[in-house]
């Protein structure tokens, strides 16, 4: 999409006097590129099947990296991205909002914005003589003043925390160079698509910088492919009935590319699917076009994003200056599973400026194909991401099309920027101590050097954790104990060696407890802390609930099972093989009672994780159900009196779900495989909880 004809006069302008006026700087431009919940095999050149041929060149051209990882979630990655910190050290432990203790005093890890503990590369490499420039999504903390002009970018256009492609998306508003826009206010044009217009100003931004003689920093954010995804449609179009083999082929057919291209071991096998996600032969064909249609759009998103890639790396051969430019491309965390199972279609017309689409937990499956879960969660699925770097005249010829195996993570990006540019890192900034930076430079991995890194690499988020200490990584989700895995003989982690190396176990797990106290972790969960100038959640204090049909308590008032065992006692006359009798909470975690094909069925979910357990036989009529989820997850079922299933949960519910409690219906996101429409067919003459 075009911008202004002042705009593209402009482009000319510099373009023609170009090369002839200023001399290529002696220090390379540095040109990063992060974008947004993309998982680690979409891409072409990481064995997925969307079209990417412009981030294919690069790879070719450049340097892979098969062990690269992100944080798990957006704001955190892009602290620990522009600082070389921990995003807890940074001050953006979770998300934009500020969390404070007891007594009122803000959480440090959790302000919700980036601190004056840290410096960005941005403010460094301005000082060392750089033109800095940023387009994109900034998302750490604009809401609390901090903003990308305030943190050393010389030119911006941005957004505060992206959310839209479109000027008619909820919440577009563009800044530019410090003033706001609105969504379509001069100079960018009436109409835009995001992705596009974070193009054409970094372009824009890099004929500035030539004009000044300086050598740039050029930060790209694409929110693409975050939802709601949105493409024109004769992009979408395009993907249609491409989808429709189905995640579980589709995975399989990455997971063997990957395994030719060099990506990931053969010796690696493929996790499973959680259980949660269903096979793709059980939908019917409605189903399945409709997940098709989901994919498609994510497809689009995905390969409009290349383009515009493609559109950057022209532009710098244009100018001249490709070949001294250091290009880092990468993706915030793993593919999202948010929305759940099925995802979401939503609009008249998904896909455009006025819909809403999920790509959900399936296809997230396939996004992170060979890994297991998602983003939110420090499992390989949910924190590895591509790494392409690319740079003619500073990565040796015999390296280019290479994969370096040795593992990164974006707190070494700060150290490799200031690296290539001659650039010290600070002891202060402002006249304030800055926090000593944590990352390594990866420019030695450029030559196929070793990094030479000292201390392992840790994670935590939202109490999922783990640390990597050479090829051992431990790992864990919210409340649950340790796992172990080699990662050079398991890296998809599907053998716990807990069990059989506790000294080693120990050994990590004392590590990161030195982390996390010194790294502004603690308390652990403080990310559920009080916000600042909101009223704490406060749950329901009882612990025995009397419920009648179509009876709704939202979540204040709701049986508080958070970390705790619970009974259900249900009296019920089922008329049709189908529907919910209670449910709790909804796609993240919670637990439901219903009838599946007039089997009685017991689910529990923690995070991505479900146990459910099943009448042998199905049923109609009147009966009363007993489901009781103990310590240590055990589960039972039984029916009028007798005990028909046993089997095993996660473990108990971590936290208390952000969704409510039904009777007769799940009506929030759905805890189980069932659709929207669950409506019980009978009647419900009670439903007791008990807690223990």
């Amino acid at each position: 999409m075009k911008l202004s004809r002042l705009f593209t006069t402009g482009i000319a302008v510099s373009l023609a006097i170009g090369s002839s006026l200023f001399a290529a700087p002696s220090r390379p431009n540095i040109l990063v590129i992060l974008v947004d919940d993309m998982g680690f095999s979409d891409l072409g050149c990481y064995g997925g099947e969307i079209h990417t041929p412009n981030l294919d060149k690069l790879a070719a051209d450049g340097v892979r990296f098969t062990q690269f990882h992100n944080t798990a979630r957006c704001c955190p990655s892009r602290a620990a991205l522009l600082t070389g910190l921990y995003p807890h050290q940074a001050g953006v432990g979770h998300m934009t909002e500020e969390r404070v203790d007891a007594a009122g005093k803000t959480l440090s890890g959790y302000s919700g914005h980036l601190n004056d503990k840290c410096i960005t590369i941005a403010e460094v490499l301005k000082a060392a003589g750089y033109f800095t420039a940023m387009t994109g999504k900034w998302h750490v903390g604009q809401n609390f003043g901090v903003t990308p002009w305030g943190r050393g970018f010389e030119r911006t256009l941005t957004s505060a925390a992206g959310g839209f492609y479109y000027p008619e998306g909820r919440g577009a508003e563009i800044f530019y160079n410090g003033h706001s826009l609105g969504a379509t206010n001069a100079p960018v044009p009436p109409h835009w698509y995001s992705t596009d217009l974070w193009t054409e100003y970094g372009l824009k931004f890099v004929d500035e910088a030539r004009q000044t003689g300086k050598p740039f920093f050029l930060y790209v954010a694409y929110n693409a492919p975050h939802f709601p995804l949105q493409a024109p449609a004769d992009e979408i179009a395009r993907w249609r009935g491409k989808y429709k083999s189905g995640w579980d082929k589709l995975r399989e057919e990455r997971y063997q590319r990957q395994i030719a291209l060099g990506i990931i071991d053969k010796s690696w096998p493929l996790s499973p699917r959680l259980q949660a996600v269903p096979a793709w032969d059980s939908l019917s064909p409605a189903q399945q076009d409709r997940y098709d249609n989901i994919m498609a759009i994510y497809a689009a998103v995905v390969e409009h994003m290349d383009k515009a890639v493609g559109e950057l790396v022209d532009g710098l051969r244009q100018r001249g200056v490709l070949d001294d430019t250091l290009i880092l491309f990468m993706s915030d965390n793993g593919g999202n599973a948010e929305s759940g199972v099925r995802g979401r279609l939503e609009g008249e017309h998904p896909g455009d400026a006025h819909s809403t689409v999920y790509v959900g937990q399936c296809w997230a499956t396939l996004n992170n194909t060979p890994f297991v879960r998602y983003k939110h969660y420090t499992d390989e699925g949910g924190i590895a991401t591509p790494l392409i770097v690319h740079w003619p005249e500073g990565i040796p010829a015999a390296r280019r099309g290479q994969f370096e195996p040795q593992p990164g993570h974006l707190i070494d990006i700060m150290p490799t920027c200031l690296d290539v540019a001659g650039a010290k890192y600070p002891a202060d900034f402002n006249g304030k101590p800055i926090t000593p930076a944590e990352g390594v430079s990866l420019r030695p991995a450029f030559e196929g050097k070793p990094l030479g890194r000292v201390h392992p690499i840790f994670w935590e988020h939202e109490g999922n954790r783990a640390v990597l200490d050479d090829h051992y990584k431990l790992v864990a989700l919210s409340g649950q104990p340790w796992r172990l895995y080699d990662t050079v003989a398991d890296r998809t982690e599907q053998h716990d060696l807990a069990d059989a190396e506790p000294g080693r176990l120990k050994k990590l797990a004392a590590e990161w407890d030195d982390y996390a106290a010194r790294a502004n972790v603690l308390p652990l969960g403080g990310w559920q802390a009080p916000e600042r100038g909101k009223d704490p959640a406060k749950f329901s204090k009882e612990t025995h609930f009397e419920l009648k049909m179509d009876q709704h308590l939202a979540r204040g008032k709701a049986p508080p099972i958070a970390k705790r065992g619970f009974t259900i006692s249900a009296k019920f006359d089922a008329q049709k093989a189908d529907g919910v009798i209670v449910a709790q909470g909804g796609a993240a975690m919670g637990y439901t009672l219903f009838l599946d094909k007039g089997k009685l069925t017991f689910l529990v979910r923690v995070h991505d994780d479900t146990g459910s357990i099943t009448s042998p036989e199905p049923l109609t009529g009147a009966h009363t159900a007993v489901a009781r989820l103990q310590r240590g997850g055990d589960m039972t079922l039984l029916l009028d009196g007798k005990s028909v299933a046993q089997g095993k949960a996660p473990g108990l519910i971590p936290t208390m779900p952000t969704d409510g409690l039904d009777v007769g219906s799940d009506t929030a996101g759905c805890v189980g495989p069932y659709s929207s429409e669950n409506q019980f067919g009978g009647t419900i003459a009670s439903v007791v909880i008990d807690l223990e």
